[in-house]
């Protein structure tokens, strides 16, 4: 039977630069979200999408904190979160019936 490593925990320094990350996307309206991402046996990375106008970012918990925060970091420098939800329902209103 294999006994699997468990990994170092992150130094505290490591630690807040995930918490400063986390909350430079909450201030951007981003909702950071982890899981454990698998589908069908399949490991997913993560990834980002809008759901009723409000932005999120899935990140697999089971990444380093060092991966967590390049992910996070990787999605909040996308160019679709150049506008917020608002700025774009304002440029692109609802058609009128």
């Amino acid at each position: 039977m294999k006994t699997r490593k468990k990994p170092k925990p992150a130094s505290p320094a490591l630690q807040e630069k995930l918490q400063q990350v986390e909350n430079l996307a909450a201030e951007k309206g981003i909702k950071v979200h982890y899981d454990r991402l698998e589908a069908a046996g399949l490991k997913l990375k993560g990834g980002f999408c809008t759901v009723r106008g409000e932005y999120n970012i899935f990140v697999d918990k089971r990444k380093s904190v060092v991966e967590k925060i390049e992910f996070i970091k990787d999605y909040m420098d996308h160019e679709t979160l150049s506008a917020s939800p608002e700025t774009e329902k304002e440029e692109n209103p609802a058609p009128k019936a």
